[in-house]
């Protein structure tokens, strides 16, 4: 009838789903964070939840983007690649992104390194630079901390490789020559150019 009031409905029960926080999220961020990494959170899931499960895994609240959908993802990506620093210049950035749904896929597109979780969608992994085939949020660590080794040792070498041409190449030129009345033997100068490959 038009006279019921509110005090006849009584709550009988309450119904909550929730998708479980990885374990292994929350050693992940700090170890991402203790790298250097600036973290965010950017979910199409409501603020309320979003929230709460970036105060569990330590996620700074203002890095935390909720209610987005896939072009909104991909809009931070692009705002995020061009922030200022803290002198207020514009500078560029380099932005990971970790997925592994069709939602993630255009964002992963847009960043410059998309890694995508093993076990997501073939869309997310077609997309994505990196698949991490366990599905571990470690991984992520473990990607990023491997790819900066090997880039210093990319440079380490170049470093060696330019100073021991720098050292070798006037020395098999003969520039020692007019001092020493000394050439580089053939034999040597194949022998130092095999050493050059293998340092």
């Amino acid at each position: 009838s038009d006279d019921t009031d509110e005090t006849d409905f009584i709550v009988t029960g309450v119904v909550g789903i929730i998708d479980p926080i990885k374990t292994e999220a929350s050693s992940s961020v700090a170890a991402l964070q203790r790298m250097g990494v600036d973290v965010w959170m950017c979910t199409g899931d409501h603020a309320v939840t979003a929230h709460a499960v970036a105060s569990q895994i330590g996620i700074r609240e203002e890095n935390v983007c909720s209610n987005v959908n896939p072009e909104g993802k991909a809009d931070l990506i692009k705002r995020l690649q061009k922030r200022r620093d803290r002198r207020n210049r514009l500078v560029k950035n380099r932005v990971a992104v970790v997925g592994d749904g069709i939602n993630d896929a255009v964002a992963l597109a847009q960043s410059d390194v998309g890694i995508a979780i093993g076990a997501g969608t073939e869309v997310a992994v077609e997309a994505a630079d990196i698949v991490l085939v366990r599905s571990q949020l470690h991984d992520v660590v473990v990607a990023l901390h491997l790819s900066r080794v090997v880039f210093d040792r990319i440079r380490l070498n170049f470093f060696w490789a330019m100073a021991y041409n720098l050292f070798a190449l006037p020395c098999a030129a003969g520039l020692l020559y007019p001092f020493t009345d000394w050439t580089l033997p053939p034999a040597f100068a194949g022998l130092m150019m095999a050493f050059s490959s293998v340092s």
